[in-house]
């Protein structure tokens, strides 16, 4: 994430106008400098390392002069209509976000929304989160659509893990309730991930815990299934190899296939 929140009246975004004292014909007059000084060893330009290292200040670079960038991040240029149906909160705002920097080619789109940690008060916590994570998710998959975009854009809702399907008695190791009302605990036997759009067919439910939803009883997905679906969508090999800086060839998915069910 860039930083900042969006739903702030003075929203900016860090590291994306240049310094102060810093215009567009000193900084490239330093980018000359810099490939001169490259130029100095071929043997070391040569290597993987440093290759990788010129694409990502190639890339930076481009990123600050273009912009594309400075355009995507002015979320106020948006209809305050559509900025209320986000939810006028950090993280619906920051879905807008998202679908802007979508409409100017970004190809991947992280948004974290902490503090899903309710070991204690869950009922006080999900009455608070929930809402915000269905007006911007439901209006950023109707703004993806309204504008052709949701079909080239794959939009994933998960967590990095689940809760326990037990609530706790509010201690926390503690007495029952000495830290507040019931919550859930850390949990990651099973877990849920919602997919749209990008090709996904609508209403698929993939897999099945049982009965008391603590382990997978049907179809288990595995995370390395979820990453080679997300390449699919992308149009990349599922078995793709990379090259380490030694020059190693390694396969980032472990074999792994999509989840074909989805398509």
């Amino acid at each position: 994430m860039p930083g900042g929140d969006p739903n702030s009246p003075r929203y900016s975004v860090k590291n994306l106008d240049l310094a102060g004292g810093l215009s567009l014909e000193k900084l490239d007059d330093r980018r000359a400098l810099q490939q001169r000084f490259d130029q100095v060893s071929t043997a070391l330009d040569k290597s993987d390392t440093v290759m990788a290292m010129d694409r990502f200040d190639q890339q930076a670079l481009d990123f600050v002069r273009g912009a594309a960038a400075r355009t995507a991040f002015q979320i106020d240029r948006e209809d305050i209509r559509l900025r209320d149906r986000y939810g006028r909160t950090s993280w619906g705002q920051s879905a807008l976000v998202a679908r802007r920097l979508v409409e100017a080619g970004s190809t991947f789109v992280t948004l974290t929304y902490g503090g899903w940690d309710h070991h204690w008060d869950l009922q006080k916590g999900m009455e608070n989160y929930l809402p915000q994570v269905d007006a911007a998710v439901s209006t950023l998959l109707e703004d993806l659509d309204d504008r052709g975009l949701l079909e080239k854009t794959l939009v994933m809702v998960m967590g990095e893990f689940s809760r326990t399907p037990k609530m706790n008695d509010g201690g926390n190791g503690g007495p029952p309730r000495s830290m507040g009302t019931p919550g859930r605990d850390h949990w990651g036997n099973a877990m849920f991930c919602v997919m749209a759009g990008g090709g996904i067919q609508g209403g698929r439910i993939v897999g099945a815990t049982e009965k008391l939803g603590q382990a997978p009883r049907l179809r288990p997905v595995s995370p390395a299934e979820l990453h080679a679906t997300v390449y699919k969508v992308l149009g990349i090999r599922p078995d793709l190899m990379l090259t380490d800086h030694t020059g190693r060839p390694v396969s980032p998915l472990d074999q792994a296939k999509p989840v074909e069910e989805l398509f």
